[in-house]
């Protein structure tokens, strides 16, 4: 690993640690696309190496969420049961899927999340969620075509 990749990395890892303690956003979300757009990663190891990546950056921002009282141990005890019995499954359907299509599962996921969280958040109605799905789709489909 050159200097300047090992540069890009500890950058990305910062926007991660950021938003992820900002927004709550698990770093799969940032992590997997800067591996494989902007480091040339398959799919498979960009989702391997931010499920690594999580770990630490979910414990720090854990902490200081736990630290103001801002943290649902029980709630995060039983999803971390419930994400730790199906991970290694979910790990070996990804990996048993050709990576053009892990890769538009993914950006589809994305999409979908942010068309339902726009409208409630914006006080916007439900349909422009999906107008703007529809659009985010066609751009995204755009990308994935090689």
């Amino acid at each position: 690993m050159g200097l300047w990749q090992y540069v890009g990395f500890v950058g990305v890892g910062a926007v991660v640690g950021l938003l992820s303690g900002l927004l709550g956003i698990g770093g799969g979300t940032i992590v997997v696309p800067a591996l494989v757009i902007l480091f040339g990663m398959s799919q498979y190891t960009g989702q391997g190496t931010s499920l690594v990546v999580m770990v630490p950056v979910a414990l720090m921002g854990a902490y200081t969420y736990g630290a103001q009282k801002h943290l649902h141990l029980g709630a995060a005890l039983a999803i971390a049961a419930g994400g730790i019995v199906t991970a290694r499954l979910g790990a070996t359907i990804a990996q048993s899927l050709p990576e053009n299509v892990l890769r538009y599962i993914f950006a589809l996921f994305l999409v979908v999340i942010a068309a339902q969280m726009v409208p409630a958040k914006a006080g916007l109605p439900q349909q422009a969620g999906f107008v703007a799905l529809a659009a985010v789709a066609l751009v995204v489909r755009g990308f994935l075509v090689k």
